[in-house]
């Protein structure tokens, strides 16, 4: 057994950091509020993916055709679940890509493995850097695509200056004479009193093209207090 391991040590190294680059990627990923990866089937995707491809190409090493068609076959098994997002397909992509460098060369494992965890912490930076000069975050906030955040969108015919400046305003467009502001938070029961406040002031504004279905709050529940159906 022991001979066994020294025999196959560069592999148990490849499948070490293997996993070690899959829990960074749930770490540089999780900090963009991505809930979906958080999850224990979105944990172990991350982690078993990439093992389950380097084995495949392993053991086929002889004809590199047939393993990628192989992983490939693998590939199109359609998920109980579907996929919320291009991006979280983009992350699949890169487990699958992880497990083929780590059977054809570890250079490329590392380099890949840095270079796209790299790019993902960077933008949450640039986010961060581009909300504090411009006072508008570079990317928007969606509720489908398995944020964290609770989201209250509002869309009014009329200016309303509170929401414009509220700190958690995550986006403002004006189309059509409309204005559509979207404000996003972890606190849900403080968008309940934004939605509350916000509902009178558009009563009151005597605008004329006003609906209660034009402010739209979605709260986002934990799944052990999410209400039966």
């Amino acid at each position: 057994m022991f001979d066994y391991i020294l025999l196959n040590q560069d592999k148990i190294v490849a499948i070490m950091v293997l996993v070690f680059f899959a829990l960074l990627t749930r770490t540089s990923v999780g900090i963009h509020q991505q809930n979906w990866i958080k999850t224990f089937s979105g944990t172990m995707t991350l982690v078993l993916l990439p093992i389950i491809t380097f084995a495949i190409t392993s053991v086929i090493s002889g004809n590199i055709a047939l393993s990628l068609g192989m992983i490939g076959a693998l590939s199109i098994v359609r998920f109980r679940n579907p996929v919320r997002s291009s991006f979280e397909l983009v992350i699949f992509f890169l487990m699958l890509s992880l497990g083929i460098c780590a059977a054809a060369d570890m250079r490329w494992l590392v380099i890949l493995g840095v270079a796209s965890n790299s790019l993902i912490i960077g933008a949450y930076f640039i986010n961060i850097i581009f909300a504090q000069v411009f006072h508008k975050k570079l990317f928007e906030t969606s509720f489908s695509e398995g944020n964290s955040s609770n989201i209250l969108e509002v869309t009014s015919a009329t200016q309303h200056s509170k929401l414009f400046n509220s700190p958690i305003l995550v986006s403002f467009n004006k189309s059509d004479g409309e204005y559509i502001y979207r404000l996003a938070s972890n606190d849900s029961e403080l968008l309940k009193r934004i939605t509350i406040d916000t509902r009178k002031f558009l009563l009151t504004s005597s605008c004329p093209r006003y609906n209660p279905n034009a402010v739209h709050l979605m709260i986002r529940y934990k799944p052990s207090i999410a209400p039966m159906k």
